[in-house]
């Protein structure tokens, strides 16, 4: 696991938009081992906020344990950061999945050891949100295309960030140069956002996230998640176009 001892990235909008998720919020103990596992077979990483929601750290799913009520997780390297998180009276642990938005918590997170490893261990949680809808369906963009999102810094300055993935609730974006400060919550309206064989848009976007692209290479830049705000029917339409065209793509290469 990477450690990360930095702002957590969860703020007042993003939760607001959990608290409407009660419909994906899952609660029977069989469902939720098997989630649980589903994202421990995949490797994923999972972003675990603590401290009040100050800090967060990577981490994995490495086992699930029924008979023992418990769900292991990876060790950091950092045992400052570890004794941090341990000491944290609330932890959310954060994720997505194959278009999924996953999210569960815990009030007590111990030391344990597995296979005679260190790791993190928490009694299962009793709910796991699981939302899968089809706004939140992210694809990754093709080497072969060029998309890019056009953000506005000081008023009059463009400037042109690659686009990595993209669904119709919103996009992530790669950025190397730190010229202009971007942190999570901030607005950016009238964005230029522009994809193949379509009209360049304008959107407005907020930054939620960020996250390294390589841990052990901080000079290949950032990603940061963003979502777009009273986003036009016709705009829609053409990210939706846009996403059939490379789930076609995606199929015609796997037959």
């Amino acid at each position: 696991m990477t450690d990360k001892h930095e702002p957590s990235t969860i703020n007042s909008t993003e939760q607001s938009k959990v608290d409407n998720y009660e419909k994906y919020l899952l609660s029977n103990k069989a469902a939720i081992i098997q989630k649980l596992r589903q994202l421990g077979k995949s490797k994923n990483n999972i972003t675990a906020h603590f401290g009040g929601g100050k800090y967060s750290i990577l981490t994995q799913v490495v086992d699930v344990l029924p008979d023992k009520d418990l769900l292991v997780l990876d060790y950091g390297s950092n045992e400052a950061t570890n004794k941090k998180l341990l000491q944290s009276e609330h932890t959310v642990f954060k994720t997505q999945y194959e278009g999924v938005t996953a999210q569960f918590s815990t009030d007590f997170l111990q030391k344990a050891k597995l296979h005679g490893k260190p790791a993190f261990a928490c009694t299962i949680p009793e709910s796991l949100l699981w939302v899968q809808r089809r706004e939140f369906y992210r694809v990754r963009i093709p080497l072969r295309d060029n998309v890019f999102c056009e953000l506005i810094h000081d008023k009059e300055i463009l400037i042109p960030y690659p686009v990595l993935d993209i669904s119709i609730a919103g996009l992530a974006i790669r950025i190397t140069d730190s010229r202009y400060p971007i942190e999570a919550g901030m607005l950016f309206n009238d964005a230029r956002l522009v994809l193949p064989n379509e009209e360049s848009s304008l959107v407005n976007i907020e930054i939620m996230n960020q996250l390294p692209l390589k841990q052990d290479n901080p000079e290949a830049g950032l990603r940061f998640g963003c979502v777009f705000h009273n986003i036009s029917a016709d705009i829609s339409a053409k990210i939706q176009r846009y996403i059939y065209d490379i789930e076609l793509m995606n199929r015609q290469v796997k037959s």
